[in-house]
């Protein structure tokens, strides 16, 4: 359960969430932001120092699949046998071909729209969100239909 946690684009999705949400409140609600600025960076801090414990948690627990907190690749990435880099890939195939359309439509949203200020910071979080749904739902499929075989 620790490691379907751990290694899940959802929990990064939730983090997206959190970031995005923390500059969503500077940019909508600054006296707010302002007034309770600490304790939003203590809560902000507190989520990344728990996920972090649950990582080095799940590194114990499972020594033959240790996260490396120190790689630049993210750590959701499946690669222990070729399977597993099969799924990763067909993954990140979709992934790449949403971003050939998402961006060049989320350009033209941003210069039409320029004159709302959330427009960028919505269409980041949209186009992130999506990026992790994707991933999650395409690596589920393979996944759950290898599952299904054992």
């Amino acid at each position: 359960m620790l490691a379907k946690i751990v290694r899940s684009p959802l929990t990064q999705l939730f983090f997206l969430a959190l970031v995005f949400g923390f500059f969503g409140l500077r940019l909508y609600a600054p006296a707010f932001f302002e007034e309770h600025i600490l304790l939003l960076c203590v809560f902000l801090l507190a989520t990344t120092v728990f996920f972090f414990t649950l990582i080095i948690i799940h590194n114990r627990k499972n020594p033959q699949r240790k996260i490396n907190l120190n790689s630049w690749k993210p750590y959701e990435m499946k690669e222990e046998d070729e399977g597993l880099k099969w799924v990763t890939f067909q993954a990140c195939r979709k992934v790449y071909i949403f971003y050939a359309f998402a961006i060049p439509v989320s350009a033209i949203l941003i210069i039409n729209l320029y004159h709302y200020r959330s427009v960028p910071l919505f269409v980041l979080f949209l186009m992130g969100s999506i990026q992790y749904v994707i991933f999650w739902w395409e690596e589920r499929k393979y996944l759950k239909f290898e599952e299904e075989l054992d």
